[in-house]
């Protein structure tokens, strides 16, 4: 500073800026920051030691005069000496003089020195040094000051402007210097200028006074002291404290009765509002800490209390929906010790499958090399522990067979059951096959095995990548890539969530890089008349690796759209990319032999079979080519295009909103009607088919036909996904949802997938489906907790939980006159079927235990992690709408 010339001193002076720390007021001595100016001065008295306010009774001094005024008032009733104080605790006066150790230690001192503290420590009381320290008496500063005052050049100048009447915003500092307004004296009195020797002479009180002076902040001699650039003298006039306070300061007792008014002091002996050291530090840390007053952080808690906002953050951070957090023992080796199977569950007495799905058995051999594959990787675990108990062969043959036979009661087949023979494959295959049955499992041991052997699938991927890279075009290893993403991502346990994700990009890229996405790489396998046994055997060969991969591609796409809906991501792949013809009819897919391959193929010649993008033209050619393509397949393929559509659609209409100046919201409305309107056309060619939709396509048709008239992320960060911040940024687009028909569109979708679950064969609804499931139960949630926040704004009052007029409307129930009327009109009250009768909507807690109802699932261990987060998760949400309520 004082290298720095006159108009860079003047600049810095009228730029005040907050401190890292917190407070525009710093110390010249210690350099600490302060919210206010008037405990920067009682701060900087604890440095000097001055106590300019003396009794005229008994020449005792003060720091502070509401000091001097009780102490005063002891002598005026000399008799009340011991008088209580207003709170239940009473306080003691602070000492006259204290000792330098109990100073130092800001402790209580005693008039008697040695003090007792020192005695009691065997520490020596050095008292007198303390007053020997002290800075000189306010005469002598005064003239210090006078003479550094003047001897300072004229340009090095801070004005502080006092005002008759403060104003709440006087007490926010302007750009360039520290404004501060003051209640001063009555307006008869003058200021004397010998009390203060740089104020103008003649400046009457009521008007303004113009105070000028220029110091050095490091300058502690001179008892002038730095407000961020701005200087205070020492002799600064303590009546003009009370106005420096913060606006509305809730911890600040000049707020509620002042000192000194224009008329005189004000005394009220009930009310005595003199601090302690203990004070002094509780308004320190005050300082220190947020500038926002904590009264409205209160009334914002209640304002997100009344109205929902960020009511299930805790729910959300519990369950696996949450971000993960990465741990210093999160590792790829934690899973390790879950490989060794306890002897009384890897017997012979617990059935895994019931009966053989595949050809042949697991042998003892291919047995071997899976556990000679778990020795390769895990070189961190515990081998020993491992080897004395790793999974038998038949434990391990079961898990496979398991996996089979849940495939073969799936939509999304992609392995050819009848020709896999394991003796014939790779230990990697056999290894992620049996992680994907096993995570299957009712029993605990057998799933944290299937997970464990999940790490060794996922970290021998990129060796075998590596060492051969004719692995990124071979079919097995596709698959095998393919079934460690499909179980990780629907692990329920966030770690495995995110790295699952991350790792889907190359798979996809490795069929993209192949030319598995385009059609030119399909040929027409067709069986002749005239074909040997063996030619028949060779085409149908040819033939099944074929269809594997078209399978495997639309796999990959159902897999990307559902994570990207689960993920609320973009999906990596687009559903104009997918050039390639549909998968075949499920009967030739499923055929065990060459023969009947040969006798099931059609006998009519080659057919060009369309592919996604041309059935997104045309939904029509579903039924056209039914006795061709695999149509249940194809019908999910179709929906799950439709999503991909959708997603982009709530990307539009996310920038076109809010005045947009390039994108009219007339596009986006538009562009609803339109995909409404497909989806309808969807429904009605599944009409036409002759093999009737499974439920989980129902399923699938009523999350995506719900998903287009709602918001799912605004959705999921009201109800606190996030952070309250992001869940009041959504409240007003939640309010105006609740308002218009979108919300009840998508809350009868909501109730058709409630009813589609209760259609879905024990143990086929996790995964997507489950998360459906979720979703529409958060519809619900929303659709009640908004509608009570608007009821609480506009009526002053929360409605009661069971509505009292109006037509009862079953979202899941059939589609009557009463249902037409409410999505249109909003006439009726919705509900829904429960347990034990009617719950409506407005009755989120009973709302989220029908939909752990239709997960089926009693959240035990038994139950897979996903489902058993999501059932807790909606439990949560409900019970906090009821807390809350």
């Amino acid at each position: 500073m004082f290298n720095e010339s006159p108009t860079e001193q003047l600049n810095t002076a009228q730029s005040p800026t907050k401190s890292k720390d917190g407070g525009y007021f710093q110390c010249g001595f210690c350099k600490r920051h302060y919210n206010r100016a008037d405990h920067l001065i009682r701060h900087v008295r604890s440095h000097t030691r001055e106590k300019p306010y003396i009794c005229d009774v008994c020449d005792k001094g003060f720091a502070r005069p509401d000091l001097l005024k009780r102490h005063a008032a002891g002598h005026a009733h000399d008799r009340d000496r011991k008088r209580k104080r207003s709170s239940s605790v009473a306080k003691q006066s602070r000492v006259s003089q204290a000792c330098k150790a109990c100073a130092s230690s800001k402790l209580k001192c005693d008039e008697a020195k040695p003090c007792k503290r020192c005695r009691e420590r065997n520490l020596h009381c050095d008292w007198q040094d303390v007053a020997q320290d002290s800075s000189p008496e306010p005469s002598q500063q005064n003239d210090e000051q006078e003479n550094r005052l003047s001897a300072l050049p004229v340009d090095l100048t801070a004005t502080v402007a006092f005002s008759p009447m403060p104003t709440p915003m006087d007490d926010f500092p302007p750009a360039n210097g520290i404004l501060m307004t003051t209640q001063g004296p009555a307006p008869d009195q003058v200021l004397d200028p010998a009390l203060d020797p740089v104020l103008s002479p003649g400046v009457p009180v009521n008007g303004p006074a113009q105070l000028e002076y220029g110091v050095s902040p490091t300058d502690q001699e001179s008892g002038i002291f730095s407000v961020d650039g701005t200087f205070f003298p020492n002799f600064f006039p303590d009546s003009f404290i009370s106005s420096l306070g913060r606006y509305n300061d809730p911890f600040d007792p000049s707020s509620l009765i002042p000192e000194f008014t224009p008329y005189g002091p004000l005394e009220n002996p009930a009310l005595d509002f003199s601090l302690t050291d203990g004070d002094f530090g509780l308004i320190d840390m005050y300082n220190a800490g947020s500038l926002m007053p904590r009264n409205e952080n209160e009334q914002q808690d209640r304002f997100d209390a009344d109205s929902g906002i960020g009511i299930g953050a805790a729910a959300y951070h519990r369950s696996s929906l949450s971000a993960w957090k990465p741990l210093q023992e999160d590792r790829a080796f934690i899973d390790h010790e879950n490989l060794s199977v306890p002897q009384a569950i890897d017997s012979p007495e617990v059935n895994i499958a019931d009966r053989q799905t595949l050809c042949e058995r697991l042998s003892s051999s291919s047995r071997d090399q899976i556990f000679g594959l778990v020795l390769e990787i895990s070189r961190e675990a515990n081998l020993n522990r491992i080897m004395k108990s790793f999974p038998s062969t038949e434990l391990l043959d079961g898990l496979i067979q398991q996996f089979f036979e849940n495939q073969s009661h799936s939509v999304d087949s992609f392995i050819h059951a009848p020709t896999f023979r394991p003796s014939a494959e790779h230990a990697s295959i056999l290894t992620a096959l049996a992680s994907a049955g096993a995570v299957r499992s009712p029993i605990p041991t057998i799933r944290k095995l299937g997970y464990a052997l999940l790490e060794i699938v996922r970290m021998y991927m990129p060796t075998k990548y590596e060492k051969d890279n004719l692995a990124t075009r071979d079919l097995r290893t596709s698959q095998t890539y393919a079934l460690h993403i499909d179980i990780g991502v629907w692990s329920g346990n966030r770690r495995k969530t995110e790295i699952a994700e991350s790792f889907s990009q190359p798979l996809i890229t490795m069929l993209r890089r192949g030319l598995r996405f385009r059609r030119s790489v399909y040929s027409n396998i067709i069986p002749l008349a005239e074909d040997t046994d063996d030619v028949v055997e060779r085409k149908w060969h040819e033939w099944i690796e074929q269809e594997s991969f078209k399978r495997l591609v639309y796999h990959i796409f159902l897999h990307d759209s559902q994570t990207a809906v689960t993920l609320n991501v973009n999906p990596l792949i687009s559903y104009a990319d997918l050039e390639l013809p549909l998968p075949a009819a499920r009967s030739l897919w499923e055929a065990k032999t060459a023969g009947e391959w040969r006798q099931l193929y059609p006998a009519h010649g080659p057919v060009r079979v369309p592919s996604l993008a041309e059935l997104l033209r045309d939904m029509s050619q579903l039924s056209m080519f039914q006795d061709r393509i695999d149509t249940q397949l194809a019908a999910l393929v179709l929906l799950h295009g439709l999503s991909a559509l959708i997603n982009e659609y709530h990307r539009l209409k996310f920038i076109s909103t809010n005045n947009s100046k390039h994108w009219h919201a007339l596009v986006t409305n538009s562009r609803q009607q339109e995909l409404d309107q497909a989806l309808q056309h969807f429904r009605m060619v599944c009409s036409e088919l002759r093999v009737p939709c499974r439920p989980e396509i129902i399923l699938v048709c009523e999350v995506v036909s719900m998903l287009l008239h709602m918001s799912l992320e605004e959705l999921q960060l009201f109800a606190g996904k996030e952070d309250k911040q992001e869940a009041r940024r959504v409240y007003q687009s939640a309010l105006e949802w609740i308002t218009n028909a979108d919300s009840r569109r998508a809350i009868w979708h909501a109730g058709q997938t409630i009813r589609a679950s209760r259609q879905m064969p024990p143990g086929s609804l996790t995964g997507f489906f489950a998360i459906g499931v979720f979703y529409a139960s958060l519809a619900f949630w929303s659709y009640g907790v908004v509608s009570r926040a608007k009821n609480t704004r506009l009526l002053g009052s929360p409605v009661s939980q069971i509505p009292s007029q109006g037509p009862t409307v079953f979202l899941d129930g059939e589609e009557v006159a009463d249902v037409s009327k409410f999505v249109t009109l909003g006439c009726g009250l919705p509900a829904l079927h429960g347990p034990s009768g009617t719950v409506f909507l407005s009755d989120s807690g009973s709302i989220m235990q029908v939909g752990q109802k239709a997960l089926r699932t009693d959240i035990s261990e038994s139950t897979p992690p996903l489902v058993q987060s999501l059932a807790q998760l909606m439990g949560d949400l409900g019970q906090c709408v009821h807390v809350g309520s």
